[in-house]
């Protein structure tokens, strides 16, 4: 036989994946708030479906489970690099870890252009290609889910960043063949911005992708967490941020040449989130030895450039999806089906890195990180999640693509509505609770 998959868990086994993927602890850096380790939870809650009989060499493929088509599992992402060191990598590892551990096929399939026929268009050739669970990476694939669930009910959808919405952009009842993952972008936006604050910076920037919902919370989040920074060091007239959308998550000229202007006026650091943007910021960056912060996953091995970055869980949060799946054979738990489960820093799935060289914080110590994440988790600190309307700040927050009353465009389904616009209510469906999410896979 090609594999010997055990089932219950075989939790020797586990443990020791758990232990070698998370260096030492649990979920997020394994620490709690005051910085001593964190109780380890049980390993049997991950890879239920079993575990082949060795955990070393975890990541590579010795039994051939990547297939370019025909995988059991698929992951469908954008027009952006499936590699692009951050979103559909960070979706693409997990969906991986959990193959190779697991004994199941995957394969991964990118959308040839930005339309939301392709989207639906690369999730329909993942069907044609014997995928019985697809992995959609990210809102643009809320149309095509939408469309596609009950038309395809013995088909699961694991759908990351968005709910399935219809044509006109309104959100849909979600059929039982789809679990919907959400994130607090806000709270890793808010991280990053006020240790970046603490850190000494006083000029910052915000460069997004395209203007979707996730990427104005991280953007709103990073100016609340500037803001707050600002207000407890009494120095709000000191701090200046500048705020743009790019329209898109590719690398382009014109990204680069705002950047570098940026830089050459005096900001010293630009939060850069959205696909493979952050290409050209960071060769702004190298040239004006400016600083960047990651998003979604850990970019510090990027470039020394990269100070932080602002994480949400998106490796880690695939695993334990897949993990509940196929623990219940191949169909989403009653507490799953469905629904929408949203991770953050309550849950352990919003940080910043810690491990390695990823720390490179000269002024503050880790000790105020865990203070301030520490608040977030226990709920000392609000912070808004309205995308509605830019948030009010005491500091000087100079915006490049408001509309004419002033206010943000609201993004829905990959497409824009004012503020204003009527929306539909949120799926009548309970949200799902965990009491972690986050492991972390090194």
């Amino acid at each position: 036989m090609k594999r010997c998959l055990q089932y219950p868990k075989t939790y020797f086994v586990l443990a020791a994946f758990a232990f070698l993927c998370a260096g030492c602890g649990t979920f997020g850096n394994g620490l709690d708030s005051s910085g001593s380790i964190a109780d380890m939870p049980s390993a049997g809650r991950f890879f239920r479906n079993g575990i082949r009989k060795s955990a070393s060499g975890i990541g590579v493929d010795y039994y051939h489970d990547y297939k370019e088509v025909g995988g059991q599992v698929a992951l469908v992402t954008d027009t952006g690099s499936v590699m692009d060191n951050g979103y559909n990598q960070a979706a693409l590892e997990g969906a991986k870890e959990y193959a190779l551990a697991a004994g199941v096929s995957y394969s991964f399939y990118s959308t040839e252009s930005d339309s939301p026929e392709a989207y639906e268009d690369t999730v329909l050739y993942a069907i044609e290609n014997q995928a019985k669970l697809i992995i959609c990476a990210g809102s643009h694939f809320e149309q095509a889910v939408g469309s596609l669930q009950e038309r395809y009910g013995d088909i699961t959808f694991l759908l990351l960043d968005g709910v399935p919405r219809d044509a006109s952009g309104m959100e849909m009842v979600i059929a039982p063949n789809v679990h919907c993952i959400t994130y607090h972008e806000e709270e890793a936006g808010y991280l990053a911005g006020y240790m970046a604050v603490l850190e000494g910076y006083r000029k910052l920037g915000f460069i997004g992708g395209e203007q979707l919902p996730t990427i104005c919370r991280y953007g709103y989040g990073y100016l609340q967490g500037i803001d707050d920074a600002a207000m407890d060091l009494d120095i709000c007239d000191e701090v200046c941020v500048e705020y743009w959308y790019a329209d898109t998550f590719s690398p382009s000229p014109e990204i680069k040449k705002t950047s570098r202007s940026w830089y050459e006026a005096g900001t010293e650091i630009i939060f850069v989130c959205g696909g493979s943007i952050y290409q050209s910021v960071l060769a702004s960056a190298e040239k004006c030895n400016g600083m960047l912060i990651g998003a979604d996953v850990d970019q510090s091995g990027i470039s020394k450039h990269v100070l932080t970055s602002a994480m949400k869980g998106v490796q880690s949060s695939v695993i334990v999806a897949l993990d509940e799946l196929f623990a219940h054979g191949g169909s989403w738990p009653e507490d799953m089906a469905g629904c929408v489960m949203t991770y953050g820093a309550e849950k352990e799935c919003i940080e910043l890195p810690l491990t390695g060289n990823a720390w490179r914080f000269q002024n503050v110590s880790t000790k105020d990180y865990f203070r301030i994440r520490a608040s977030l988790r226990e709920g000392k600190v609000y912070i808004s999640d309205d995308i509605s309307e830019h948030p009010d700040t005491a500091v000087t927050v100079n915006y490049y693509n408001e509309n004419i009353d002033g206010k943000a465009t609201a993004a829905v389904g990959g497409y824009f509505a004012l503020p204003d616009a009527e929306a539909g209510p949120l799926t009548a469906c309970k949200v799902w609770d965990r009491d972690v999410c986050f492991l972390h896979l090194r």
